[in-house]
């Protein structure tokens, strides 16, 4: 009895307690001078962490306990303002007007004659922007992102497919995303950056992850990268090392906040299609750092794929000459084959933490990580959480969404989605390829376009390669594809059919096993440098017969395996039973038989090879790809890497095994390469491969089994990096015990072009190399281009000159074409 008493004591203890620090909403509304709702206004609540934002319509809502307080209102263009409140049994609803910043004219005193003033108070911020950059070594804080894009107008197709949002709404102007995340930030200096994802929400997509990373944009950083997409080389800041010779200052006048002198400078670029922003920055007096700024870039500033980015920041003093970043809004505005959004992606920032003595990253090598359970909180906890209030649209959007999400959980809904999408069009069946899905089973079936399965060449005459894949996604996460070929040449009469399989395993690693057996046609290169649709097209109206092929029973299989992030092992083995074969046809598009002089025999005549003989080879072999410091993003189902700073590097190893199934091959082959991508940012983008290899042992070696770098005679170009884009395919296939190349490509993404009038407004960018080898039959052969990338957005061409030992060995045009590449690549 006494037991049961002390429980109902402390039950009524606890409920007397609880009730004592029940939250009270207060809730109100932020408006100008105008009486017109101000957005995003920040509102916070003295001598605490709590900060909150208005709404797109000026309104917000914060809970807190009984008793005074003094919230805080503030905004871009607006004088703070304080105002105190009493919080008491009941909730209430304040108004708020502000009013903008009486920006003064005021005398200051400048050091050379003549210039207006804002050059001063710009040069004070360069010199101690690097100040600012380095005063926080490291940082903790809170931020919450919410994200969201409308649609004004679209296009009914598009690539000749129906534009379907599957929303049951036929309206043009819709919430095509919505989306909010809490995270935890820790940052070191100088670039270590790490993100925990404690919640994300996106609307109609109840695993989705939404705008989860946090973008922090530090206008103290000299360039400021906002994303490769919208422009590769990044823009220059106002107040970066040598800004003033990038743009044009103008001093509007001071106004004075918290007895600290505000000085707003109007920024403006000196000359359009330079990577400069436009706008205005206000810079705080004697400490010259940033107290806010509203920048914008656009087209005039080689903004790729939007019409507009605008950029606003709030920084807030936190303690000597330390201000930090308290709420950015990034406002993009897309007008993009019909296709005519804007929103916004706001974040706020907040309990910072800085410049502790021990501060651990955490999670190792991860930069982006969410907690198992980021994407599963329910509606009650976003309710409680949330600091800008939903409006109406938002709330509609979200249970729309979300219960049109659970439609499609329906059998019946899947299988009307499924007949609506899986319709055949022309355009999937010549040109791109088309993909029938199964929601249902989560599987799906694709086949090749027809330009891609008929071809010719002099072997077979007209081709017919049908394939198609099959994907199937298992209840554990795995998955696999299966993909039957079947080819059948006309002139010869040979049926090869075959088949390609992956299997995919569903961990915290990429690991998956391949297997393809069946009889095959292969070129000699077995990596198929020769594209069959440029093969096509040279053999009937120049007869230049590229393609060189032979046939064989094979199977070939591998299996991947991630040892750690940035460290993967493929050991993979190969069996072929090899026939050669002749050609057949002597075809030619007009009829023109002038054309079959350029015929040559089945087998490279370049690289002086004899016609193959009919043999057997096993191979077995391992490699070995590692990047150091590979850096990891953990999702809540699977980890995946993302590139580090530090080169890649390549090494293969391959053993031709004598005896064994019957094989007459013996050899070891070996190659080992370095490839980096290096970003100059605004001078530039440099890529580079260095590849040495050679042979060990050949005293058994045929000519498929030859170290083969792939040379290029069709218009279309080759993958750069990797090719010779002017010379024959087969001129360096070799046997050597040693050889050396190099390829190396400078993209300036705008630099120089920028300022020629017309390739200015065209965005052209130009690009340029070399691609060099060093055999000890041939010595040096190099070749040097100069080009233009970003042409009609989707194309680049390169002028390509070839030198043998100095002396040129051939020219031309290469053209590389974005999106197709699946057209130009075999089995």
């Amino acid at each position: 009895m006494l037991k049961r008493l002390k429980v109902l004591f402390l039950l009524l203890v606890m409920a007397i307690a609880s009730s004592s620090i029940h939250a009270i909403e207060i809730s109100g509304i932020v408006k100008d001078e105008k009486n017109q709702p101000v957005s995003f206004c920040s509102v916070q609540i003295k001598n605490t962490k709590i900060t909150t934002l208005t709404n797109t319509d000026g309104k917000f809502s914060i809970e807190l306990t009984k008793g005074n307080y003094t919230l805080i209102f503030q905004h871009l263009g607006f004088e703070k303002l304080n105002k105190v409140v009493e919080i008491t049994d009941k909730s209430s609803f304040i108004e708020v007007n502000l009013v903008p910043n009486e920006i003064t004219l005021q005398e200051i005193v400048v050091k050379s004659g003549g210039e207006d003033p804002a050059y001063e108070i710009i040069r004070r911020a360069i010199e101690k922007r690097k100040y600012h950059k380095d005063i926080v070594e490291n940082l903790q804080c809170e931020s919450y992102i919410k994200g969201l894009i409308k649609l004004k107008d679209f296009p009914k197709k598009f690539f000749g497919q129906n534009v379907d949002f599957e929303d049951g709404d036929t309206s043009k102007q819709k919430t095509i995303f919505l989306s909010e995340t809490f995270a935890d930030i820790y940052f070191t200096s100088p670039d270590d950056i790490r993100i925990n994802v404690k919640s994300t929400k996106v609307s109609g997509q109840s695993n989705g992850l939404g705008f989860s990373n946090p973008q922090i944009i530090s206008f103290y950083d000299n360039n400021i990268m906002l994303s490769k997409t919208l422009n590769p080389r990044g823009f220059i800041s106002p107040i970066a090392d040598g800004a003033i010779r990038f743009y044009t200052y103008k001093y509007i006048g001071v106004f004075f906040e918290n007895g600290k002198q505000v000085s707003k400078i109007e920024v403006k670029p000196k000359r359009n299609w330079e990577p400069l922003f436009t706008g205005y920055i206000q810079i705080v007096e004697n400490e010259w750092t940033i107290h806010s700024l509203r920048l914008s870039v656009k087209k005039e500033s080689q903004l790729e794929f939007a019409d507009k980015v605008i950029i606003e920041q709030m920084y807030l003093p936190f303690e000597k000459d330390i201000w930090l970043l308290s709420t950015q809004t990034i406002y993009p505005e897309i007008n993009f084959f019909g296709f005519d959004a804007s929103g916004y992606f706001i974040s706020l920032f907040s309990n910072y933490i800085i410049n502790q003595k021990k501060i651990s990253q955490p999670f190792g090598r991860t930069i982006l990580k969410f907690d198992a359970d980021a994407n599963k909180k329910n509606l009650a906890y976003w309710d409680s959480v949330r600091p800008i209030p939903l409006l109406l649209n938002e709330i509609a959007d979200y249970k729309k969404k979300d219960s049109l999400e659970k439609r499609k959980e329906d059998p019946a809904y899947l299988d009307s989605l499924d007949k609506i999408q899986n319709k055949i069009s022309s355009l999937g069946v010549i040109l791109t390829g088309q993909a029938i899905i199964n929601r249902n089973k989560k599987s799906s079936y694709s086949y090749d376009p027809l330009l891609k399965s008929i071809s010719f060449n002099n072997v077979e005459g007209w081709v017919g390669q049908f394939s198609g894949t099959y994907n199937k996604r298992l209840k554990n996460g795995d998955s696999y594809s299966i993909i039957p070929v079947a080819r059948f040449g006309t002139s010869n009469f040979h049926l090869n059919p075959f088949i390609v399989s992956r299997y995919r395993f569903k961990n915290h690693r990429e690991n998956d096993l391949k297997l393809s057996f069946g009889k095959k046609v292969f070129q000699f290169n077995n990596a198929n440098p020769v594209p069959q649709i440029m093969n096509t097209v040279s053999t009937l109206f120049r007869g230049n017969n590229y393609l060189k092929i032979y046939e064989a029973e094979f199977i070939q299989g591998s299996f991947r395996k991630e040892i750690f992030p940035g460290l993967t092992i493929e050991p993979s083995f190969s069996f072929q039973n090899r026939s050669s074969l002749e050609n057949k046809s002597n075809l030619s598009f007009w009829g023109d038989k002038s054309i079959f002089k350029n015929i040559t025999p089945n087998y490279p005549v370049e690289a002086n090879s004899d016609p193959l003989k009919s043999h057997k080879a096993f191979s077995s072999g391992i490699t070995i790809r590692f990047r150091p410091n590979t850096k990891l993003i953990e999702l809540p189902d699977r980890t995946i890497n993302v590139n580090s700073k530090s080169p890649f590097f390549v090494f293969e190893y391959r053993k031709g095994i004598d005896k064994i199934f019957g094989s007459n091959v013996k050899y070891d082959r070996w190659n080992f390469s370095i490839i980096d991508d290096m970003n100059f940012k605004i001078g530039g983008e440099f890529r580079y491969r260095i590849s040495i290899g050679g042979f060990l042992d050949k005293s058994k070696l045929e000519f498929p089994d030859y170290h083969h770098l792939a040379g290029n005679l069709t218009r279309n170009a080759a993958p750069y990096l990797q090719t010779f884009q002017i010379a024959p395919f087969y001129k360096f296939s070799n046997k050597e015990k040693i050889h050396y190349a190099l390829f190396t490509e400078y993209k300036l993404n705008g630099l120089l072009t920028n300022k020629i009038p017309v390739l200015k407004k065209l965005n052209l960018r130009l690009i340029t190399g070399t691609n060099m080898i060093y055999l000890e039959r041939d010595k040096l052969y190099n070749e040097i281009f100069l080009g233009f990338d970003n042409v009609l957005k989707i194309l680049r061409l390169d002028y390509v000159i070839g030198f043998q030992q100095g002396k040129q060995a051939g020219q031309g045009l290469r053209i590389g074409i974005k999106g197709f590449s699946s057209l130009f690549t075999d089995y």
